[in-house]
């Protein structure tokens, strides 16, 4: 009896252990009209609420800052990540009791986590020559025309800042707290929202196409719409946002990384690519 009972724990486990190795496929009832509620109201937050947020934060406290002190900035890092904590919980808000889903359709388990990783790991060597060439082509073609790359706006911050806690917080912000909550947005809600209507091959191309355009930079939209076709491949790939999360985080920091580097030993002179 004894020798029954333990092969059939046996037996279980090895079935459990064989289902984490198994991608499970995630259910969602969200759908494109949800996806235009989310992305407007990212719109309205990014380029209304931002602004008078920060209005009214002056208002109350009753003081100017200035535009290029330390505290301006840290104060646009702090709205930057409230606006996109609010987005996040509104979208936690739309599957867990519009829907009545658990958050885990989004692609939030850690199920297969470690060979998810590898993945993308793997697609990401792959995929960073492809990037680099598209900057170098951009960068080629709009030379050719005489128009020069201007560098984005959040590169001159990094270049220019020289408070280390500004610095300190800009790049925890730039490589732990924007992945995460850029993916759940991007990925985790939009691409099965719109999969729903224009299918997974479409859904994946329009969701990096969005994810691009609200970067706003026409110089490095390309770049980004290949990152983000990357980081939705994965997403549909492993039904997990792992893979993506730590591809994002990865370039994140090898682009800041970089930044630094042309900060403290080639006194902030970038080539624009």
């Amino acid at each position: 009896m004894a020798q029954g009972t333990e092969r059939y724990w046996y037996k279980r486990l090895k079935v459990s252990n064989i289902q984490t190795k198994q991608i499970i496929p995630l259910e969602y009832r969200w759908n494109i009209k949800d996806a235009i509620k989310v992305l407007t109201t990212y719109m309205v937050f990014t380029f209304a609420g931002m602004p008078i947020l920060i209005s009214f934060i002056q208002t109350v406290f009753g003081f100017e800052i200035q535009t290029a002190s330390p505290s301006f900035r840290t104060m646009i890092l702090f709205v930057s990540f409230l606006a996109n904590l609010l987005i996040c919980l509104y979208i936690c808000y739309i599957v867990r009791f519009e829907y009545g889903q658990s958050i885990v359709n989004l692609g939030l388990t850690l199920v297969n986590i470690a060979d998810n990783i590898k993945i993308g790991l793997k697609r990401y060597l792959v995929t960073i020559p492809v990037i680099m060439l598209a900057g170098f082509i951009i960068n080629a073609v709009f030379s050719y025309y005489g128009i020069m790359p201007e560098i984005q706006d959040v590169v001159q911050w990094v270049l220019a800042e020289d408070s280390a806690i500004v610095l300190a917080c800009l790049i925890f912000f730039g490589i732990i707290v924007a992945p995460i909550m850029e993916e759940i947005i991007f990925r985790g809600f939009l691409v099965p929202a719109l999969k729903s209507y224009f299918g997974i091959r479409y859904a994946i191309f329009i969701s990096a196409a969005v994810f691009a355009a609200v970067h706003m930079d026409m110089f490095a939209f390309l770049q980004i719409f290949i990152l983000g076709v990357l980081l939705g491949y994965l997403y549909e790939k492993t039904q997990s946002l792992a893979a993506s999360i730590v591809v994002h985080i990865l370039h994140n920091s090898l682009t800041l990384a970089l930044l630094m580097y042309f900060k403290f030993f080639m006194d902030s002179k970038v080539p624009v690519f």
